[in-house]
């Protein structure tokens, strides 16, 4: 009995030393969360071609009916995460990169209210001439998305009118029938 009592006494001994000798039972570790800026913009569908046309007379004395020179088939849609102290917010600006509006007309465009999204999606300013110039169609974009495709985001309406000018009907000419090109820009206010 003597032989037992020893070795429980020598297992308790080494078991309370290795218990008592253990300084440092925790760590730690950092973790890094990085958010990347995200800043994407894209025009749906795929196939985004648009063609306006007002529409002849068919009554001598009548001039051209632009009523019907609409389009509302494309879609805006985007992606933000911004900076709350770098870049708080974004803007959508449209522009003419290429060719010119015809004579004695104008062009318009403007986004709907988001359809879709979650987060502080932008606000539309309204109908925007377009012009050589980029011009804001969307403000106050923070960290967002609109969602993807068709019938998501902002619906783009597209109008040509006769210009407000008198020499407007005089200086509409069947030759300037034209393509142009429309850029939307994602930026940072």
């Amino acid at each position: 009995m003597k032989k037992i009592t020893i070795i429980i006494a020598a297992v308790a001994t080494i078991f309370t030393t290795s218990v008592f000798a253990q300084d440092n039972n925790d760590d730690a570790h950092d973790v890094a969360i990085k958010i990347p800026e995200v800043a994407l913009l894209d025009i749906e569908p795929a196939n985004n071609s648009v063609t306006l046309s007002p529409e002849a007379p068919t009554e001598a004395g009548e001039f051209l009916d632009f009523s019907n020179a609409t389009d509302n088939s494309l879609w805006l849609n985007y992606s933000s995460v911004v900076g709350s102290t770098t870049e708080p917010s974004r803007k959508v600006t449209v522009a003419i990169t290429n060719g010119t509006v015809p004579s004695g007309m104008e062009l318009y465009v403007s986004a709907a209210t988001a359809a879709t999204g979650e987060g502080t999606i932008g606000t539309p300013v309204g109908r925007v001439k377009l012009e050589k110039t980029a011009t804001d169609l969307v403000s106050a974009i923070g960290s967002c998305y609109t969602e993807t495709g068709e019938n998501y985001g902002h619906q783009l309406t597209y109008g040509l009118v006769l210009a407000g000018d008198e020499d407007a009907v005089a200086s509409t000419d069947f030759d300037d029938a034209t393509t142009l090109t429309i850029t939307y820009t994602l930026t940072d206010n």
